[in-house]
C-alpha cells in the first residue's frame, strides 16, 4: 500500500521531534564536554534586533581622596559601564529522501490528502526504521558541528558565532570582541600565556597557578577546565604519586585515571576535561597555537549560550522534485560578560 506525502511529511516530523525533544540540556554526549557545559547553562534567547547585550562596568570611576578640616573635595562625572554586543546568528541542517529510495525499500509514496492512503503494518514498521536511521544521523551530525563551530573564532564563515577561540583568545590584545577592542580596552583582555616549557618540573604548575590567581582577581574561581591530550599529558608529568606498600595485603596497580572524557586529574579542585573536539580542529584548521597544546580556564557565570528552541521544518517540496525534506532551524549566540575572568594557557 502507498503512504500520501502528507502523511509522510507528518510523520518524519513527529519522529524528529520525538529524537530532539529533549536535546537541549538531556541529549548531549558527554564526548562534547565544551556542549554539555554550556548546555546545562543554556538561557532562552527570546529574540533580538540584531544582538545579545552584556552590560558591564570597565571601571568604579572612584574620586577617593584624603581631606582634612576645609580642603576642598573634588567631584568627577563617572562613565563606568560599556555594552558588549554580540551577534546572534542561526545555525541550519536538512536532509530530504527521495521517492525512489524509499520505493526501493517497499514504501510508494502517492501525492495525496493524508488519510488517503494507509501502509500495511510490516511496511510501517521498514519506513520507521528508515526514518529513525535518517533522524538520528541529522541529530548527531548537528550537534556535532554545532560544537566543533562553538570552539572557533567566528572567521570560517560571515555568518558564524564568535566562539571560544576568540571570546577567551590566545592573543586577547588583538581583535574586536562584541564592539570592544582589546587593544585600547584593556579590562575586556582574558589572560592568556602560551609557549609554556615542559623542561622543567613545576614550571607548568607554577603557570597555571599564576594564571588562576588572576582570573579569581578578575571576577572569582574558574569552575570548568578544558584542555586538549598534550597538555593533559605534560600535566600528568607533574604530579608526584605516592603510593604507601601495605605487606601481607594484595594490591592492583593501574596507571590510568579517570574515565573518559573525565581525566581524574585535578587543579584546584576541578577536574581537567579532555575535549576530543581539540584535535579535530587541529587537523581542520592551521592554528598559531596547536589546540592539543591548550588548556581552558573558564569561569562559566560570565559565558552564557542562549538559543530560541530546536525549530523542526518540513519545507514543500519542489515542483521538480520527487522527495520528502527535513530541516532543523535554531537561532543562537555565545557571549561573555567578563574576559578577563577567563584564561588560555599553551605549553611550547
Amino acid at each position: 500500500m502507498p503512504i500520501s506525502n502528507a502523511d509522510l511529511q507528518e510523520l518524519a516530523k513527529v519522529s524528529l521531534d520525538e529524537y530532539l525533544r529533549n536535546m537541549p540540556v538531556d541529549q548531549i554526549a558527554t564526548e562534547r564536554p565544551l556542549l554539555k557545559k554550556l548546555m546545562a547553562g543554556r538561557k532562552t534567547f527570546l529574540g533580538a534586533k540584531q544582538n545579545v547585550v552584556e552590560n558591564i562596568r570597565k571601571d568604579y570611576g572612584s574620586n577617593f581622596a584624603w581631606a582634612y578640616g576645609e580642603d576642598a573635595v573634588s567631584f568627577n562625572k563617572r562613565n563606568t559601564t560599556e555594552q558588549a554586543a554580540f551577534p546572534w546568528r542561526r545555525a541550519v541542517d536538512g536532509l530530504y529522501l527521495d521517492y525512489d529510495r524509499l520505493f526501493g525499500n517497499g514504501i510508494k509514496v502517492r501525492e495525496g490528502d493524508r488519510g488517503a492512503f494507509k501502509l500495511e503494518q510490516n511496511e510501517k514498521v521498514q519506513l520507521l526504521n528508515l526514518l529513525d536511521e535518517q533522524m538520528e544521523s541529522l541529530k548527531e551530525g548537528f550537534m556535532k558541528k554545532l560544537d566543533l563551530e562553538l570552539h572557533r573564532n567566528g572567521t570560517q564563515d560571515t555568518d558564524a558565532v564568535a566562539g571560544l577561540d576568540a571570546l577567551v583568545a590566545t592573543a586577547p590584545a588583538t581583535g574586536v570582541i562584541g564592539g570592544l577592542d582589546g587593544a585600547t580596552a584593556t579590562y575586556w583582555r582574558n589572560n592568556a600565556q602560551t609557549g609554556i616549557s615542559t623542561a622543567t618540573a613545576g614550571t607548568l604548575a607554577q603557570a597555571m597557578e599564576q594564571n588562576w590567581r588572576k582570573c579569581i582577581k578578575n571576577g572569582g574561581s574558574p569552575d570548568f577546565i578544558l584542555a586538549g591530550g598534550d597538555f593533559i599529558d605534560a600535566y600528568r608529568k607533574e604530579i608526584t604519586i605516592t603510593n604507601n606498600a601495605e605487606s601481607g595485603r594484595v594490591k592492583t596497580v593501574d596507571a590510568g585515571v579517570g574515565s573518559g572524557v573525565s581525566t581524574g586529574m585535578y587543579f584546584k579542585g576541578v577536574e581537567i576535561i579532555w575535549d576530543p573536539q581539540f584535535e579535530e580542529l587541529q587537523t581542520l584548521e592551521t592554528a598559531v597555537v596547536n589546540w592539543n597544546k591548550r588548556c581552558y580556564f573558564l569561569n562559566t557565570k560570565h559565558l552564557k549560550y542562549r538559543d530560541d528552541d530546536m525549530d523542526i521544518v518540513t519545507p514543500v517540496r519542489p515542483h521538480d522534485t520527487l522527495a520528502m525534506y527535513a530541516m532543523v532551524n535554531l537561532r543562537m549566540a555565545l557571549s561573555t560578560s567578563r574576559r578577563n575572568a577567563q584564561a588560555v594557557l599553551a605549553i611550547a
